[in-house]
């Protein structure tokens, strides 16, 4: 067992090697819209992870990147099951964005930095790539390890079939460690909202107000009495949200619209509710207001539910132990508003944690932050956990 003393001096005279290792991927632009940025960052770290002598492989996807799995089988392991690390590749700024908005210091000497991607969330990549690359220099041999860089979270697999493919790298998993950011460094996430972005689209009959009023069949008065309904079923208290963020149809205030569509944004906590989401818009859709409308839906994209389970929480509460045996400090666990791709351990039914990744501030914006002191103790935290996990 590797010494806790060892551990932090190895890993604190890699900090200016993993600062110029983010420097590099937060100038190399992965915005939503960028693939070929996306695979540029993938290709660094692919290559990062075969100097190491992790074998790597990648799946194409033709309308978004690629992601990149990397997996280091030790010789003798003493378990099958592999530890599974993942992160994502893609930012949510636009081309050209490094020009004004690239890696830059803001406190060199505090150790605050800035730049488009920073924080959400190639500081995580960072972080995960280091710890492995140190299990691997420590000799390491309890379970095979696997990262999984993932190309497109942002716009939640869209345009992929990387949710399902990530789900089969985790059908025998023995955990998953998700490294989005996280606001403190004391804090670990335990759960994480579900989503789904969902269009409405409604066909009426469009007509002269004035001279064809009874011709018309309003696709935007459908649409309007539909979201009114899809709204009423949100429920604040069961963490059960619909909201209609974007409506628009019609083409001049004196034709009677033959068309009409809204997009929504659908949040939950659990699986149930997800469900029970479902048949709400089932129920909607369905329903007809104006006759001579037609009405139908599409789930466009969207992400489970990290729900807090009892595996959740044994992993949890190992890292609790671990944290405090190390000197790390007291862990608190956060119930957290966002999704990640962390709910596709809920999914597999694994132990799952996330929120590992840099401390920061700001995540989509211009100003986005990383405290790049917080590197070195994620990294030897995640390492102490797994190397401890035999005790757990």
């Amino acid at each position: 067992m590797v010494e806790f003393e060892e551990l932090e001096a190895t890993v604190k005279a890699q900090e200016s090697e993993m600062i110029s290792f983010l420097q590099q991927l937060v100038n190399t632009e992965s915005g939503i819209e960028q693939v070929d940025g996306i695979n540029k960052v993938g290709n660094i770290l692919a290559e990062a992870c075969q100097n190491i002598g992790m074998q790597t492989r990648i799946i194409q996807h033709d309308q978004a990147g690629d992601i990149v799995i990397a997996k280091y089988i030790p010789k003798h392991p003493k378990h099958l099951a592999p530890i599974v690390l993942s992160g994502h590749m893609d930012t949510v700024f636009e081309e050209g964005v490094t020009a004004h908005h690239g890696f830059r210091w803001l406190d060199e000497a505090a150790g605050i930095a800035q730049g488009a991607g920073i924080m959400d969330m190639k500081g995580g990549l960072v972080i995960a790539f280091y710890i492995v690359k140190n299990l691997i220099t420590f000799g390491y041999e309890d379970h095979p390890i696997k990262l999984i860089f993932v190309p497109d979270e942002e716009t939640l697999h869209r345009h992929s079939d990387t949710r399902q493919e990530m789900l089969a790298e985790l059908q025998d998993a023995h955990l998953l460690l998700n490294f989005e950011p996280s606001e403190a460094l004391d804090k670990i996430v335990v759960s994480r909202k579900g989503g789904m972005m969902l269009a409405v689209t409604v066909a009426g009959v469009a007509g002269h107000s004035g001279m064809e009023a009874e011709k018309g069949r309003s696709a935007i008065v459908e649409l309007a009495q539909k979201v009114v309904a899809l709204e009423s079923k949100t429920d604040i208290n069961r963490h059960k949200l619909i909201n209609c963020g974007l409506f628009n149809g019609g083409v001049s205030a004196n034709t009677i619209p033959g068309f009409a569509k809204g997009n929504f944004s659908l949040r939950f906590p659990n699986e149930a509710i997800k469900q029970e989401m479902l048949n709400d818009i089932d129920e909607v859709v369905n329903q007809t207001f104006i006759e001579g409308t037609k009405t139908s839906y599409v789930i466009e994209s969207g992400v489970d539910a990290m729900e807090r389970t009892d595996k959740v929480d044994w992993l949890a509460n190992h890292y609790r132990t671990v944290a405090t045996n190390s000197g790390f400090g007291p862990i608190t666990l956060v119930e957290s508003q966002g999704a990640s791709d962390a709910s596709l351990g809920t999914q597999a039914n694994i132990p799952v944690l996330d929120g590992l990744g840099v401390v920061g501030s700001g995540a989509h914006t211009l100003t986005e932050t990383a405290d790049l002191t917080t590197l070195v103790p994620k990294v030897c935290l995640s390492i102490n956990a797994i190397l401890q996990l035999s005790n757990a």
